[in-house]
Order: structure tokens, then sequence, then C-alpha cells
């Protein structure tokens, strides 16, 4: 799902009141991101440090994989190629 799709928030706080830890986010099919989207990206993921959880991302590529370079996210995030890639190592 695209983010910042409306309900992309309020679902990862559902799963992760629900119990989930660990996220893998898969943007192959994202030509854009904003701002807003980073930042509740950001914000998943300190929710998630504190039930020592992680996000991991895969399929970034163009302008998105830009945007995440540009942003620090590549530093803060485990980064994969594909989401099968992410599958076989996390």
């Amino acid at each position: 799902m695209p983010l910042p799709h409306p309900n992309s928030r309020t679902r990862l706080s559902d799963w992760i009141s629900k119990g989930d830890n660990n996220f893998l986010l898969n943007f192959i099919d994202l030509d854009y991101i904003s701002s807003a989207g980073l930042r509740s990206i950001l914000a998943t993921s300190k929710k998630l440090k504190e039930r020592n959880g992680k996000i991991f991302l895969a399929g970034l590529r163009g302008p998105v994989e830009e945007v995440f370079k540009v942003s620090g996210f590549m530093a803060i995030f485990r980064v994969f190629a594909t989401a099968e890639a992410a599958l076989r190592e996390i």
C-alpha cells in the first residue's frame, strides 16, 4: 500500500496493538513518497522500537530510493532489493 495512504498508519497501529512487531514494507510499486509518508514510517519505527520490533524496507527504486537516501533513512532501516530477499534473511 503506498504511503501515506490515509489508512496505512492506522493499519500499522492496529497490527502493533495486536502484538505484531516486525514489518516488511515493499515499495516496489511506489513512485512517490511525501514527507508525511516518511514521518509515518519514522513514527511507527519509534513505536516498534519500544516493543523490540523493526521495520524492514524492500523494493526502493528511482525517486523513492533517492528520497530515502537523501533523508538518511537508508542508514536507519535495513533495506533489501526485493521482498523475497528480505523474507529469506529476516
